[in-house]
């Protein structure tokens, strides 16, 4: 093998390792934020990359609530998030969404998946 195809052979498998990293890294989007995914015992985690501002209360009570924001998706398909509080998630063909009473998060055409040896926790939260 002549010294230039095997460079162009390396640098073809090194393109493609990277494209594979690449796309295990992707995050999860919602509303134009991006979230990375964690998995424990009790469900998911999706945690904002980076920081995000909420709004809570009406009138003269609202506040403005920044910093990194956690989407919490139980096994027993409820879903809590800090300014929100409780509620409820599920998944069907088109993505997944959690479902609180003043706001909605949709994973559009997005699947979670945890690569443990229980990677499919609230399987049965379906929409």
């Amino acid at each position: 093998m002549s010294r230039m195809l095997r460079f162009k052979t390396g640098l073809s498998a090194l393109a493609l390792a990277g494209f594979m990293l690449a796309g295990a890294a992707e995050a999860y989007v919602s509303g134009g934020h991006e979230y990375n995914l964690a998995c424990n015992e009790a469900g998911f985690i999706l945690s904002s990359k980076d920081p995000v501002t909420r709004t809570k209360g009406s009138g003269a009570m609202t506040q403005n609530i920044s910093g990194i924001e956690k989407i919490y998706l139980g096994k027993s398909c409820v879903a809590f998030h800090e300014v929100y509080g409780t509620g409820t998630w599920c998944w069907a063909n088109g993505g997944f969404v959690a479902d609180f009473a003043d706001f909605s998060f949709g994973f559009a055409r997005q699947e979670l998946y945890c690569p443990t040896e229980n990677d499919a926790p609230g399987l049965h939260c379906t929409c």
